[in-house]
């Protein structure tokens, strides 16, 4: 392909609006338009539209949206085939509903999503894949305003590099369907299919919004900065050193008989949370409290007080795309990245900000009814990794482990390889049997397995010996995904799994072959997820849903759905029939998220 020959037109007049609708009775290879949008920035709730773009393969058209919006609106109506957009129900989607022009989703393609799908491990942006696919030229346009006095919210629409930057996307785009519809089509539909109806209800999601206890966020917020500056004077006090200097904490340490074996990417002495969390020492302890509560507050009770909009709502970003295994994550704020539950009494707190937003703040606890009052609830896949690691290996006394509906998994397993049926949950030995699994996921080696662990080398591969004599299938599984993944580098150029669900790829860098392993098993229980919040959204309950974290599904809703609410989570999300050990998952609800209480219907309803 090549750009040779393309037209760029902007409509600024009477002729050229009539020009661009004779235009579209033209045929073209594909029944299909391309979009784009430009904008005065990213924000799809407080920025504006400045072009509306619409394309083929040939010809490009910019349409200024103050003065000539009506072109498009028109073009809207009269257009009956497809429209192929890059992010589109991401982004240019919004702002035209936003500015009452709305497109059906049952039209759209969107060229972000085919290659998300069809080339995992590469730049989904426009102008780089179009420098790969279409022409070379392409990946050097992105800086259309550098050494101007413009910026993208106040160039002027006539400006001939902008239009002609902006009328030269849609072309692009329509180039890239050319290219990708083939692949997808013949490799991964599925996959396609379940990326892009997941970016529509996801962007409902976002819409929708999660409810902040803003007041909450700024008393906590206040507290966290006290504690971090009586921090700062402690160590000041008793050390003569700030908490942020790491190198002059590093010296005090080290004269008080502690060794550093942990270095950063320059060579100096690391100090980063799981090495100081492993120094009993004061001064230790206080820098690393200091510093998790300095980044809750900035990353999230400060984010939480200046961007919750007028009803108290924020919009974090739902990103369906951004990992090469197709796991969700979660942008402005980051809702991932807050340690686990119970693991850390201060993120718990940061989770309380977000709250139920159809119960009053002044209602008393002891009076609230969810049922009445409305509720949050919250459903999380229980050890989905390892449920699909035994279904993948196919290793009966794995799978089998999974069957005991009274035990605990990892109980079942370390009984096995300990040979000891009195082990409980409490048990040390069950949670070295817990990371052992993950350890095998994430492809960790023997000395990693057993720092994690918190065993010697010797214990650990003794017990790792153990494991792969109870369940030869995990090995046999890990060797089959990598010799079938080198074969496909030979044929291929590329190392890659295939997902047994869409027959996406996932693919590995050179020389990391071994993460196909994680990939394979990551991006199974992400294409899940999906699977699942498209049956939670078709079965009703997409109105409410708002926050996908982790394997974990979140919904804000009005009292009188709870009762049926919570009933359809558990039916859509447990499943016996997808793989061959039953998924499961665990309801629970909450007036905070922070503090969620299992869901039992009969005490919810005696409550």
């Amino acid at each position: 392909m090549s750009l040779d020959g393309v037209q760029l037109k902007l409509v600024d007049s009477i002729d050229q609006a009539y020009d661009l609708l004779r235009w579209l009775d033209e045929r073209r290879p594909l029944d299909a338009l391309g979009l784009d949008l430009e904008t005065t920035g990213l924000s799809r709730q407080t920025d504006r539209i400045k072009l509306a773009q619409i394309g083929d393969g040939m010809t490009g058209w910019a349409i200024p949206w103050h003065h000539w919006n009506g072109v498009l609106r028109d073009v809207v109506k009269r257009w009956k085939g497809r429209w192929i957009t890059h992010n589109g129900p991401g982004f240019d989607l919004v702002f035209l509903r936003r500015a009452g022009v709305d497109i059906p989703q049952h039209l759209v393609d969107d060229t972000m999503v085919r290659s998300a799908v069809n080339e995992p491990h590469m730049s989904k942006g426009l102008k780089q894949q179009a420098g790969r696919h279409v022409d070379a030229a392409a990946g050097g346009l992105g800086e259309v305003l550098k050494g101007t006095a413009w910026t993208w919210e106040n160039v002027p629409e006539t400006f001939g590099p902008y239009w002609q930057y902006g009328a030269l996307d849609p072309i692009l785009t329509y180039r890239l369907e050319e290219y990708h519809r083939p692949i997808t089509e013949r490799e991964s539909q599925r996959a396609y299919d379940l990326e892009l109806a997941t970016q529509f209800v996801t962007e409902r999601m976002e819409r929708y919004g999660a409810h902040v206890d803003r007041e909450a966020a700024r008393v906590a917020y206040e507290k966290f900065i006290r504690f971090c500056l009586e921090v700062e004077k402690w160590c000041q006090l008793n050390y003569s050193v700030k908490p942020g200097s790491n190198q002059a904490v590093v010296q005090i340490l080290q004269n008080a008989g502690h060794t550093f074996s942990k270095a950063t990417a320059t060579g100096a002495v690391a100090l980063d949370a799981d090495v100081l969390e492993g120094i009993s020492h004061p001064l230790a302890q206080q820098v690393l409290a200091r510093r998790q509560l300095q980044k809750l507050a900035s990353t999230y009770l400060r984010f939480y007080i200046d961007n919750a909009d007028t009803d108290d709502l924020l919009h974090p970003s739902i990103n369906t795309l951004a990992a090469r295994t197709s796991r969700m994550s979660v942008s402005e704020p980051n809702m991932q990245n807050l340690p686990r539950q119970v693991t850390n009494d201060a993120a718990d707190l940061v989770r309380n900000m977000i709250t139920c937003r159809y119960v009053t703040r002044d209602l008393a606890e002891d009076t609230w009814r969810p049922t009445v009052h409305g509720s949050l609830l919250m459903c999380d896949f229980a050890q989905i990794e390892m449920r699909l690691l035994a279904h993948f290996s196919g290793d009966q006394a794995m799978i089998d482990a999974f069957s005991y509906s009274d035990l605990d998994f990892f109980i079942a397993l370390a009984r096995q390889i300990y040979q000891d049926e009195t082990i409980t949950k409490k048990d040390p030995r069950r949670q070295i049997t817990k990371i052992s699994g993950y350890a095998k996921i994430y492809g960790a080696g023997l000395r990693k397995f057993a720092q994690s662990a918190g065993i010697p080398e010797a214990q650990a591969r003794e017990f790792l010996r153990r494991f792969d004599a109870l369940y030869p299938g995990v090995q046999r599984f890990t060797n089959d995904t990598l010799n079938e993944a080198f074969e496909r580098q030979k044929t291929d150029g590329l190392a890659y799994a295939r997902s047994p669900f869409t027959n996406r790829r996932f693919v590995a860098d050179s020389r990391k072959e071994f993460a196909l392993i994680n990939y394979l098993i990551q991006g199974s229980a992400a294409e899940i997820l999906k699977m699942k919040i498209l049956e939670l959204d078709a079965a009703g309950l997409g109105p409410w849903m708002f926050l996908p974290v982790h394997d974990e599904v979140l919904l804000d809703v009005p009292g009188e759905h709870v009762l049926d609410a919570a009933e359809t989570l558990q039916h859509v999300m447990n499943d016996d029939q997808l793989i061959s050990v039953p998924l499961r998952a665990e309801v629970s609800y909450g007036r905070r998220w922070g503090s969620k209480l299992d869901w039992v219907q009969e005490k919810v309803l005696a409550a």
